[in-house]
């Protein structure tokens, strides 16, 4: 008697991958997808069409970046799952997406940390993440408003006005907070017509880590980095609960921000000491060293309780907060490395042994080094 063997499960993929977080998003489907042997059927067109074309395919599930009304209308007439890996404006009821709000507080700490003392938010009119991007970012800062820009800004390199009249208006040295990295070399790109100095008048943070977009940025995009991949490594887990008929504990998703990726961007220090300002960017340039508190004021030429008392006054916290701060930044980024070993990450941050950066990282985020890893993290 011959066997009979259970198709493998299709699914359409509507992911544009002309951008880093698309091409990511794309990668953690594929991973996930190989896993269990199903047929992936990648999906190029956009809106009306590319609801028309997976009708054609006629899939047994759906993922989608940022789902069109077409879309979910086209998975109720198939009867088939749709797991969404973005916050859209039309409730999917399944969603993988980024904790926005921790995102604008993490990108609050690291613009207020630098110093600054006025900041503005640059997102995407009716865009239901820019708005919780903006709300995070504000209550980061413990502030009820932000003067904020969401008008429609152009591609090219021209009729960037709406854009530079607002960057000029707005007060100096500023830190700006933008809703993702395309639109941030944008903001770029207007403050260089508008004659207005980066980071020096206008420190700009963009969101993703989108890697070529921030390097072939002038000056290089500072960026909120995640785990892109894990956003769609999770929705194709969550597709195979569904179709699986299984019940969705967590149907709305969320995946925590790993940390700032520092680049040229929001490279400044806005203090008026000097002497604060040079052990900054010691730190900064130092931060994986073994070095201590005693050695860089040596460096300065100053005795530490100089060195404190000028740095709780220009910066509010003393010279090991400041050292300690930019070394758990460097480690949220190192942690992201599955790669690394513990030992590795907390040599890469100044450590001289896994068990006092464990200890460190624990008391800085309420976590163990592993489990920050384990989830980086899905709530």
């Amino acid at each position: 008697m011959r066997k009979i063997f259970a198709q493998p499960r299709a699914i359409a993929v509507c992911i544009d991958t002309r951008d880093g977080a698309g091409r990511n998003r794309l990668h953690g489907v594929a991973q996930y997808v190989r896993r269990l042997g199903w047929r992936m059927m990648l999906v190029r067109q956009g809106g009306k069409a590319a609801a028309q074309e997976v009708l054609r395919l006629f899939p047994d599930g759906i993922i989608a970046y940022v789902a069109d009304r077409w879309l979910v209308d086209c998975a109720e007439k198939l009867a088939v799952p749709l797991v969404d890996t973005a916050l859209g404006e039309l409730g999917v009821s399944m969603t993988v997406g980024l904790d926005n709000v921790t995102v604008g507080r993490l990108a609050a700490e690291h613009l207020a940390q630098a110093g600054l003392r006025q900041f503005g938010y640059c997102g995407v009119a009716g865009r239901l993440a820019s708005e919780e991007r903006r709300a995070g970012f504000a209550a980061g800062l413990g502030v009820a408003e932000l003067p904020a820009f969401a008008e429609p800004v152009s591609e090219g390199e021209s009729r960037l006005d709406p854009l530079m009249r607002w960057l000029t208006k707005l007060p100096k040295p500023v830190g700006l907070l933008v809703f993702d990295d395309k639109l941030g070399e944008r903001v770029l790109t207007a403050c260089r017509w508008a004659k207005l100095a980066v980071p020096q008048q206008v420190a700009v943070l963009g969101i993703g880590n989108d890697e070529l977009m921030c390097e072939v940025s002038w000056p290089t995009l500072s960026s909120v980095s995640f785990p892109t991949s894990r956003l769609g490594f999770e929705a194709a887990r969550m597709l195979a609960q569904a179709m699986a008929g299984k019940k969705i504990s967590n149907p709305q998703r969320k995946i925590q921000p790993t940390a700032v990726v520092a680049r040229g961007s929001t490279d400044i220090v806005a203090v008026e000491d000097s002497l604060v300002k040079s052990s900054v960017r010691s730190i900064r340039d130092q931060a994986g060293s073994l070095i201590g508190v005693k050695q860089i004021a040596e460096a300065m030429g100053v005795s530490r309780r100089t060195l404190d008392r000028r740095f709780v006054g220009g910066l509010g916290r003393t010279v090991r907060d400041e050292l300690s701060r930019v070394r758990m930044q460097n480690a949220r980024s190192l942690l992201a490395d599955n790669s690394r070993s513990i030992a590795s990450v907390a040599s890469g941050c100044g450590y001289g042994s896994a068990s006092a950066f464990s200890r460190a990282f624990r008391q800085h985020s309420g976590l163990w080094p592993s489990k920050y890893r384990d989830g980086l993290r899905v709530v």
